[in-house]
C-alpha cells in the first residue's frame, strides 16, 4: 500500500536516501529540516510513518518523538528514530518517548528498503498489536530458575515475551533469567522474565520484565525482518514461483 511518510532530520543525505527509496515504492514522502515545522504539520495531518533524526533545528530526536506521539492524528503512527551513538541512553529516551524502533546510522540503502517493506506490512495495527507481534524463533536458551539452570529452546518471540520448550521444573509466577542469541540481528540477549503460563508439560510462556532497550530493539529488528521474509514467501506463492529447496 502507499504510505504517507514524514522525515524530519537536519542531515540532507538521510533525507535524499529515504526519498530515493520511498518514491519508487509508491510512498508519498514529505521532508523537513526544521523540527518545529515538522511538528506543526503533524498536528494537522496524519502520516503512517515517521523517520526522525537525532536533531532538526531546535529539537533533538527524543523530543521530536514525544511531540509527534502527542499529536492527535499520529498517536498510533509508526515512528523510527535514527541514532548516531553506540550508547544505550538514546535508546532508553527514544522508547520512553514513544519510538517504535531505533535504527543506527550510517543508513544503508538495502537495509532501509527491507525496513520500509516490513513497516508497510505493520502499518494499520495498533501500537499494542505491533509490540505484541509474535514471530517464530528457534534458538537455544540458558534459563536460570531459582538456583537451577536449564537448557531449553525458544519457539516464538515478541517484544512482550517468549515461548520456551523443554524440560524445566517451574510453575506460573516464577521469575527466570534468560540468555540467548538472535543470530539474524547479531545480538545476545540477557533478559529477566516471569512464567505467565504453562502449555502442556514442556512449554512455558514467559513475560519479559524490564526489557533492556538494546534487547527490545534487537527483537523489533528481528520481527521486522521475519515479516519481510513471510511477505516475500507469500508473494512468490501467489504467482506460482517454486520456492528453493534447502536440504
Amino acid at each position: 500500500m502507499s504510505l504517507k511518510i514524514l522525515i524530519v532530520d537536519e542531515d540532507p543525505t538521510s533525507i535524499q536516501l529515504l526519498r530515493s527509496l520511498g518514491a519508487p515504492m509508491g510512498h508519498t514522502v514529505l521532508a523537513f529540516t526544521d523540527g518545529l515545522a515538522a511538528i506543526e504539520r503533524a498536528e494537522t495531518q496524519r502520516f503512517q510513518l515517521f523517520f526522525v533524526g537525532m536533531r532538526a533545528g531546535e529539537l533533538d530526536g527524543p523530543e521530536m518523538v514525544r511531540r509527534i506521539r502527542s499529536t492527535p492524528p499520529n498517536r498510533e503512527s509508526l515512528i523510527v528514530m535514527f541514532n548516531t551513538s553506540d550508547g544505550n541512553e538514546v535508546l532508553r529516551k527514544a522508547f520512553a518517548e514513544g519510538a517504535d524502533l531505533v535504527a543506527k546510522k550510517p543508513l544503508v540503502a538495502a537495509r532501509l528498503r527491507v525496513m520500509l517493506t516490513a513497516l508497510d506490512s505493520m502499518e494499520g495495527r495498533g501500537r499494542d498489536k505491533r509490540h505484541a507481534a509474535r514471530l517464530p524463533l528457534f534458538t537455544d536458551v540458558s534459563c536460570v530458575c531459582g538456583e537451577r539452570q536449564f537448557s531449553v529452546r525458544t519457539m516464538n518471540i515478541s517484544e512482550s515475551g517468549v515461548l520456551l520448550q523443554g524440560s524445566m521444573e517451574a510453575e506460573a509466577g516464577q521469575e527466570v533469567a534468560l540468555q540467548f542469541k538472535i543470530a539474524d540481528v547479531n545480538a545476545t540477549l540477557n533478559a529477566k522474565g516471569r512464567i505467565a503460563r504453562r502449555e502442556g508439560s514442556d512449554r512455558f510462556g514467559v513475560e519479559f520484565l524490564g526489557l533492556a532497550p538494546e534487547d527490545k530493539n534487537a527483537i523489533q529488528l528481528y520481527v521486522m525482518g521475519r515479516i519481510m521474509e513471510l511477505n516475500r514467501e507469500r508473494d512468490l506463492s501467489s504467482v506460482g514461483v517454486r520456492k528453493p529447496f534447502h536440504p
